[in-house]
This record gives C-alpha cells, sequence and structure tokens, in this order.
C-alpha cells in the first residue's frame, strides 16, 4: 500500500513538473521559432520562422476559403500588401473573389453595391458612406483598392456597425439596448479569455492602467466583441448567400481582430469550418527586452498568425494644405414648384464662409467672412463635403479657381495654396 501511495505521488510530481515545463516550452519556443532579426518586407511562416517570397505566401491561397489581412490603418505599407494579396488573389480565381471591409458599415451596402457597377464616383461613395465620420482614415490609402475592386466589379461586403451605435453599446451595455437595436445583433460571445487578457493588455497600453476593469473595461470590451460577431456575421451570412457560390473572400481588417484568431477568424469558423489564412502586418521597431514582443504576448500561447509581413513604421505625415476657412451649409429657401411637388424635391445648399484666416490661402487671395461658394475649378459646389474633398486634391503651389458671391455679385478669386503652420 505504502509503495503505490509513494508510485502515485511521485506521478503527481512528474505530471506538475510536466505541465510546468510544457508551459515554458510553449513560450519560449514560441519566441525561438519566430526570426531574432526582422527586416522591412520580410514574410514569416509563424508556424516554423522560415522567411518566404510573395509567390510562395500566395501559393497557399488555393487551400483557403477566406484570407484575413490585417492591417495597421496608418501605414501605407499595410494596405500596398493588401492591393498585391487582392490583385494575385483575383489572377489566381479567375476573378471569383469578394472583399468584406471593416471601413464600411452595414448600412452603407447598397452603396458599396453601386460604386462595384460603376454607378456613383469617389466624392459620391466617400460622402455617402460619410467616411470622414464613420472611419476617419485617410482615403489615399485605400484609393487603388477601391479603384481596382471598381475596375473588375468585385463585390464588396461592408462588415461592422455604425460609430454611433458603438458608441450606444460603450453608454449602455449590450444589457442595456432596446430591443429593436438587439435585434440588429447576431449572439456577442465575451467569453474567450484569451481575448480579453489581449483587450486588457491593450487597455494598459494606452494607459488605462487598473483603473475600474469592471466598469470602464466591461463596456469596452462588449463594444470590441459586438464589433467583432458583427464582422463575423457579415462574413458567414455573405459566404451562406448564393452570390458567393465559387468565390474566396478577401477580408481587411484591423490587425487586432485577427491577431491569434480570436477574434474574427475563430467566430467564423465555428459557424462555418471554411479553411482560412491569415496574414498580419507587424511594424518593425526597437524592442523592449523587458517587455513582451507585440506579437508574442507570454501569457497568450497562440500563435499570432499565419504569416506575418514586416513592414516600416510609417515617414512623418506630409503637410496637407488648407483653405483656412471655417464653412456651413446654408440651406436654400425651396421654390415654389418644390413646394407643390414634394417628392421630386432635392434638398439644395449653398456654402457660406463665417470666417477667413488672414495668413491662410483663402486670406491672402482676399476671401471674406460672409462669401457664398459657388463652384471651384469649374465644379460647382453645394454642400460642405464638396468643398473638403475639392481642397483635400490639391497640394503646395496648386492653384484654384474659386467663384463666389459676395451681396449680388458673382467673382472669381485664385487661390494659392501653401504650407500651413496652423
Amino acid at each position: 500500500m505504502l509503495n503505490k501511495k509513494l508510485l502515485f505521488i511521485a506521478v503527481i510530481i512528474v505530471l506538475s513538473m510536466g505541465c510546468r515545463s510544457v508551459a515554458n516550452t510553449v513560450k519560449t519556443d514560441r519566441l525561438r521559432n519566430f526570426p531574432a532579426e526582422v527586416n522591412a518586407g520580410d514574410i514569416v511562416h509563424v508556424a516554423t520562422g522560415e522567411n518566404v517570397t510573395f509567390s510562395q505566401l500566395a501559393d497557399s491561397f488555393d487551400g483557403a476559403r477566406i484570407i484575413y489581412v490585417g492591417e495597421v490603418h496608418s501605414n501605407r505599407k499595410s494596405h500596398e500588401l493588401e492591393l498585391q494579396v487582392l490583385k494575385e488573389c483575383y489572377k489566381r480565381s479567375s476573378g471569383n473573389i469578394a472583399v468584406g471591409m471593416e471601413m464600411f458599415k452595414r448600412p452603407h451596402q447598397e452603396i458599396l453595391d453601386k460604386w462595384t457597377n460603376g454607378e456613383i464616383s469617389e466624392k459620391d461613395l466617400l460622402y455617402s458612406t460619410d467616411w470622414d465620420y464613420e472611419w476617419g482614415y485617410d482615403y489615399n490609402h485605400y484609393k487603388e483598392i477601391m479603384d481596382f475592386i471598381r475596375e473588375n466589379k468585385i463585390p464588396v461586403v461592408a462588415l461592422n456597425i455604425t460609430k454611433e451605435f458603438g458608441k450606444t453599446i460603450r453608454k449602455n451595455g449590450i444589457e442595456g439596448l432596446s430591443e429593436e437595436e438587439r435585434k440588429t445583433l447576431p449572439e456577442i460571445d465575451t467569453t474567450d479569455v484569451y481575448h480579453r487578457k489581449y483587450l486588457e493588455s491593450i487597455l494598459k497600453s494606452h494607459g488605462h492602467g487598473d483603473t475600474d476593469m469592471s466598469g470602464f473595461f466591461e463596456k469596452f470590451y462588449q463594444v470590441q466583441c459586438a464589433w467583432e460577431d458583427v464582422m463575423a456575421d457579415s462574413i458567414t451570412g455573405y459566404l451562406s448567400s448564393p452570390q458567393a457560390k465559387g468565390r474566396k473572400l478577401l477580408v481587411f481588417v484591423g490587425g487586432g481582430h485577427i491577431i491569434y484568431h480570436f477574434g474574427i477568424p475563430k467566430r467564423v469558423y465555428r459557424k462555418n469550418y471554411l479553411p482560412y489564412l491569415t496574414i498580419e502586418t507587424y511594424e518593425k521597431r526597437t524592442l523592449n527586452p523587458d517587455n513582451d514582443h507585440p506579437l508574442f504576448a507570454s501569457d497568450i500561447p497562440l500563435q499570432p498568425a499565419d504569416y506575418v509581413k514586416v513592414v516600416q513604421l510609417p515617414e512623418p505625415k506630409k503637410t496637407k494644405v488648407v483653405l483656412g476657412v471655417m464653412i456651413r451649409n446654408l440651406k436654400e429657401d425651396e421654390t415654389e414648384e418644390e413646394k407643390i411637388d414634394k417628392d421630386k424635391k432635392v434638398q439644395k445648399y449653398k456654402v457660406v464662409m463665417d470666417s477667413v484666416r488672414e495668413d491662410s490661402p483663402a486670406g491672402k487671395a482676399g476671401l471674406q467672412a460672409g462669401d457664398i461658394i459657388l463652384s471651384m475649378d469649374d465644379e460647382p459646389i453645394n454642400r460642405v463635403f464638396d468643398v473638403i474633398y475639392h481642397v483635400r486634391q490639391k497640394k503646395v503651389g496648386d492653384t484654384c479657381r474659386i467663384e463666389i458671391l459676395r451681396g449680388e455679385e458673382k467673382m472669381t478669386v485664385e487661390v494659392t495654396f501653401f504650407e500651413s503652420k496652423k
């Protein structure tokens, strides 16, 4: 009996030592497999630590129905990778692909369909999807992607909820939503332990420390999970539709939504079990040896992605030109005809300058508060967005002919854009 007890104790000790050594091995090997030195442009197969060419990476596309590319929103190189994957998949799949994009919200699906079919302009796309508010990142990073999509009539799937809905969840929590609001959401899973650990670390890295994790963090976490379950729902919904038959789906989202697979990929996989591939963008930077590697958290024993593309940190932003005015929409009065025929009524605006900075391009050109903008470079101006969009096409040294109405007099003023310190 004593020998059996000793044997039992010995087994427990060995097993406990084994568990501890396995945990240590998992942590150590994950770091050891990944190259100690990486350079911008490297593509690393994470499971083996091998550097591969893009052509070798592309060979793995054929076995996946879904390819996730995790972007760094503000890094142009990250978007160049997305474009490269898009073009390669289009070629390999004979055009039978679709693209799911976090940047566009589900209520805007009809607008995206019109873009793909060539029915609206770029300006109308950005205005109708409220790009500046709903997304806010530089559209020039996405322009070549969207142009290729349009030229080849590739379906685009709007993935996410609107910014306002996200704010409502952050304020009230899932339980605080109205019955109507909750009906628009799939089931939201907040039970993944590693997913929670990852987002806690993200929040702490942004200076929140250990502040009220039971309050602020829980609302933050519910929003994150809502985003990811809604995007997963959009993906699975599209892939189960007749329109998706025979198509490969590329998914362009922020890297945090696919890292370690537990964001969107896991939520999609457990619904349809389709083979997928994840490619994460990693910005090369000097690492503090005392901190976790950005791709390998010590308390998350998972591989961050199937492949990692290394890119340089973005260069400082180039100075954008400004007009130097405060403007607003000034609603035009209805005509008698519009009052009679409400069905044909089109909302019309004028754009008026509320103020003009003296040291700005507008001020130097002699524009004044109260001036109404009629056109810019012969393009009619009907709303504030038209002015913003037009100015964004300009660079330092460019000129712009602005037709204005000052009182009862129409006049044309030429503005020259220069680098502004403000």
